[in-house]
């Protein structure tokens, strides 16, 4: 997404990109892209991915708190890959939409073309969709977390 930003001093890529009609394109390519993507994961697999991930991560929490030895040390480092994991993964789904965001304002500020403002006004950022209700981005980390954490701590208080 950073190779799209208009205005950049260096490039990775090719300097065709800078063009308005080659971006239009790579943008449009991009978004089929997630669309089909979406289509595939968003109604399953992520949200799945989420809760599996979330519940297994509260469990080995508690695990850990509640057990000792060798169990609970297993736990431990089960409860960090765990959490680590998730919080890399869907950082970086948030940060698409960021980037995505990012690389429109800048075209937006230097769009000569009709066409390019036209396509500028009617497009909108990539997203990654968690279900059909909710798109990642980095308050829906932070939201992970808080129910790691009360859940964890709910389970403790039980006993």
């Amino acid at each position: 997404m950073d190779e799209l930003k208009f205005g950049r001093l260096d490039y990775k890529t090719s300097s065709s990109l800078q063009t308005p009609s080659n971006f239009m394109k790579t943008y449009r390519e991009l978004q089929i892209l997630n669309a089909n993507l979406m289509n595939i994961y968003a109604p399953f697999v992520l949200p799945a991915t989420q809760w599996t991930f979330m519940l297994v991560s509260v469990f080995t929490i508690y695990g850990f708190i509640k057990l000792s030895g060798l169990v609970a040390f297993v736990m431990c480092v089960t409860a960090i890959a765990i959490v680590i994991f998730l919080l890399v993964m869907f950082t970086v789904l948030a940060e698409v939409e960021v980037r995505s965001r990012e690389a429109l304002i800048s075209w937006r500020c230097h769009s000569e073309s009709k066409i390019l403002r036209t396509f500028l006004r009617s497009t909108k950022s990539i997203r990654f969709y968690v279900g059909t209700f909710y798109y990642v981005d980095s308050a829906m980390v932070l939201t992970m977390l808080k129910f790691i954490i009360e859940c964890t701590v709910d389970l403790i208080m039980l006993n």
